[in-house]
Order: structure tokens, then C-alpha cells, then sequence
């Protein structure tokens, strides 16, 4: 009985685009919207999150039944160059954090890229690693 029923909805889903990253994100912001809701419960309140929860559960069921696979996936594409974007911003702020008691860091001025120095204090001549410019800093 189970393995019919497990048949009969492959055979609904041969064709469809099904599950992606950025399916899943929709659900994590659904279910977020969702926490939400719990705690406005105002009339005002109430009416736009439950116009919200449909949109976004209609968009991710839209996207899972869809049979036009290349479209969902370009949208899935675009949606983790973004994704990746904040999480390497995210990643980058918190090994900042992690090392701020040895390095500091610092932007080339002329090539703009990160620089990661050891703390020595006072004013010295840095190196960029990638353009080999020349630059004064300043570290107390």
C-alpha cells in the first residue's frame, strides 16, 4: 500500500523541478513569518501575515510543481549569488571577531583588497599582497 502510494507520487513528479536551496529558504521564511504572526496577533496584523503566508506557501508550491526547470533554475542560481554573498560577509565578520586580540584588518587603498596584519604598534609600511602596493598603518 505504502510503496503504491510512494509510486503514484513519483510518477506526479517525473517532469516537475521539486526541491531546491532556494525552496528551502522560502520555507525557513515561512516559518519565520509564522513565529511572527504569533506575536501580532492585531486585526491589522493578522490580515498581512496571512496574505504573506499564502503568497510564500504559493510560491514555493508553484516552484516544486513547476515543469519549467531551466526558469527555476536560474532562479535558484540567482538566489545563491546572494545567499553566498551574506554568508561569506557573515563568515568574514565573525573570523574578525575571532582574531581581534592578534590581527587587525585593513584595505588596500589602491587595489581595495583585505588585508589581515598582526598587531606590532605604532605606524609601519604594509605590503598588499595582491597589487604589491605600499601603504602607511597605524595600529595603538
Amino acid at each position: 500500500m505504502f510503496r503504491r502510494f510512494c509510486n503514484t507520487i513519483a510518477r506526479f513528479m517525473y517532469g516537475r523541478y521539486g526541491n531546491d536551496q532556494l525552496n528551502r529558504g522560502l520555507f525557513v521564511l515561512y516559518f519565520c513569518v509564522w513565529l511572527l504572526s504569533l506575536f501580532f496577533r492585531q486585526v491589522l496584523f493578522g490580515w498581512l501575515f496571512a496574505v504573506l503566508l499564502w503568497a510564500i506557501l504559493g510560491w514555493l508550491l508553484f516552484r516544486t510543481f513547476s515543469r519549467n526547470i531551466p526558469r527555476r533554475q536560474a532562479e535558484n542560481r540567482w538566489f545563491l549569488d546572494r545567499w553566498n554573498r551574506i554568508k561569506r560577509w557573515c563568515t568574514h565578520q565573525f573570523t574578525r571577531v575571532k582574531d581581534i586580540r592578534r590581527y587587525r584588518y585593513r584595505r588596500c587603498p589602491a587595489c581595495g583588497a583585505m588585508l589581515r596584519l598582526p598587531i606590532k604598534r605604532g605606524r609601519r609600511t604594509v605590503t598588499c599582497h595582491r597589487c604589491r602596493g605600499q601603504f602607511k598603518a597605524f595600529f595603538l
